[in-house]
């Protein structure tokens, strides 16, 4: 059922100083859509994921999960609801993947060890990581650290996960295992919003792909659009030095 808004972003703003990074965005989500957010660098694609998270709380604007206003006296329950996948992984290097994805459901869920174990257990397992729940980050490559950042946050059992660049701080050949558990995640109907350069994963999973630039939501809709027929010449561009710079791939 892609009927009610999981997500909604209503016109948010957010500035360090004079730089003006957002400029009234706004955007929203259904249960079980995959959105990839694109653009330059610097443009606030992570400062929006910040934003919604509430990491880095927004200056104007509202944001609801489902029908509940995002604020910072909510933020605790409301982050036990948004998963996050980090760009650098984000994980306790004194922890073993089991003790990484296991902590949440501890802390702030306050599970039953041996429960939290068992989901622990189960969700490394969907991301191909049973074997290595005792091997600590150090000991893990970055595709691995990545898959148990994504455990993680799938074992708080969220209703929408963010991701922000998953893949840019690995090594070309690992990224395939990290967008392969994505692209399982989508088929199952977990509800993701995505900042990647990855356009393989863009054209291929994504619902949606909304294009930023300078703060604003220069373009978005359906990858056959964007990519076939884009109505703006500047989306036009940056889909073609993007594909021209890592290709197609993904896949």
């Amino acid at each position: 059922m892609k009927d009610k808004n999981i997500l909604t972003v209503e016109n948010v703003y957010k500035s360090f100083g004079e730089n003006s990074v957002l400029r009234g965005v706004s955007l929203s989500i259904k249960k079980a859509e995959t959105k990839v957010i694109i653009g330059p660098s610097g443009t606030g694609k992570s400062t929006l994921l910040n934003n919604i998270n509430m990491l880095i709380p927004p200056d104007k604007g509202d944001i609801y999960l489902e029908d509940e206003k995002i604020t910072m006296e909510n933020i605790h329950k409301i982050r036990q609801e948004i998963g996050f996948v980090f760009q650098d992984f984000g994980l306790f290097n004194h922890l073993t993947a089991l003790g990484n994805v296991s902590i949440g459901l501890l802390k702030v869920k306050k599970m039953d060890k041996q429960a939290a174990k068992e989901l622990a257990i189960e969700e490394l397992d969907r991301v191909g990581l049973k074997d290595f729940a005792d091997s600590y980050p150090a000991q893990l490559s970055g595709g691995q650290k990545q898959r148990v950042g994504i455990a993680r946050a799938l074992a708080m059992q969220p209703k929408l996960i963010l991701f922000d660049e998953p893949t840019s701080a690995l090594d070309p050949e690992l990224i395939g295992e990290v967008l392969n558990v994505m692209k399982e995640l989508a088929r199952e109907g977990m509800t993701m919003l995505v900042v990647t350069h990855e356009m393989g994963f863009a054209r291929t999973v994504s619902d949606e792909i909304i294009f930023m630039e300078n703060g604003n939501i220069v373009e978005q809709g359906p990858p056959e659009q964007l990519f076939n027929n884009p109505r703006v010449e500047r989306t036009r561009e940056f889909l073609f030095k993007l594909t021209e710079l890592y290709g197609e791939g993904g896949e």
